[in-house]
């Protein structure tokens, strides 16, 4: 759909308030200018000619959906969200953005950090210049403010990647010393650089899949990998192919059977008690045990 914002009503003689002189002839060769250059100016035929951009790199529904990634995005203050949001908005030009930035939900969290921007520049130089990371980690305490880990001292890290997940930007990373990877909250960091240092290069990261570790670890935190065969019914393959992307389950008279590598820990169990037994784990027995246990706990502590 051909957007229709106008530039401005244009006479034909002169703009005073910015101090431009017009002729008939130099409008039409500046809009010949713009078109040589791709904008496509449109023209409303009229007493008072009209000019427009016919064609934009970003339509309406694209732009929505930019918006509505920030609006998501908690790793974004209120302050750092705004701006993106005018900036966004205003692809569409003035009128739309108003309206669009009208949708927008408040954004922001108690202890937001206003360096989130420098955080991620260095993270993508280092990714980049295969360099060393290293950065200061902060909790909030009760009040809002800032408690450095490790009594201040800085991290430093062999940079893998950028992860969105759960409202949250994660730098995924590994240290010299340990050979897992590990991922940290990038509002949470403090004056993130990318060091002269190169990585190290380590055999176990060689053919890392980003959207592997991603699938396989967020929103079911850290545990023993393992694989694992769950019984999904029909009504919820939907949710499993939202939680482990592309899948190839096997279908039988309970549902569809998927066989998976998941992280094992309470998290998942919990994320498995959601469903309110209608998930099953089929196998391995020992993590079918570990369940149980879990829900028995569970059903203890309410006694």
């Amino acid at each position: 759909m051909k957007s229709t914002r106008f530039l401005r009503t244009i006479s034909y003689r002169s703009c005073p308030i910015l101090g431009i002189q017009a002729t008939r002839q130099t409008v039409y060769d500046d809009i010949e200018i713009l078109n040589s250059f791709g904008y496509e100016i449109m023209t409303q035929h009229g007493r008072s000619n009209r000019y427009f951009v016919g064609d934009r790199a970003f339509e309406l529904p694209e732009v929505q959906v930019l918006l509505h990634a920030v609006g998501a995005s908690k790793f974004l203050t209120e302050k750092k969200a705004s701006v993106l949001t005018e900036k966004v908005a205003d692809l569409l030009g003035e009128v739309c953005a108003d309206r669009l930035k009208a949708l927008l939900s408040e954004n922001g969290g108690d202890c937001g950090n206003e360096r989130i921007y420098y955080n991620i520049d260095a993270i993508t130089t280092a990714l980049m210049e295969k360099r060393k990371l290293s950065f200061l980690y902060f909790d909030c305490d009760e009040k809002g403010n800032k408690v450095y880990r490790k009594e201040g001292e800085r991290y430093e890290v062999n940079p893998l990647g950028m992860v969105y997940s759960g409202e949250n930007f994660y730098l995924v990373c590994y240290r010299d010393k340990y050979d897992t990877p590990a991922s940290y909250r990038i509002d949470k960091m403090d004056d993130a650089k990318a060091e002269d240092a190169k990585i190290t290069k380590k055999k176990e990261f060689e053919n890392f899949d980003l959207n592997t570790y991603k699938r396989e670890t967020f929103g079911m935190y850290y545990g023993e990998k393992a694989q694992v065969e769950l019984l999904f019914p029909s009504v919820l393959l939907d949710v499993a192919r939202d939680r482990f992307g592309t899948i190839e389950p096997v279908k039988t008279d309970g549902g569809y059977i998927l066989s998976t590598a998941v992280r094992v820990s309470r998290t998942f169990f919990a994320w498995i008690t959601t469903f309110e037994g209608k998930v099953k784990i089929l196998s391995p027995q020992n993590i079918k045990d570990e369940y149980r246990a879990f829900i028995e706990n569970i059903y203890k502590s309410l006694s």
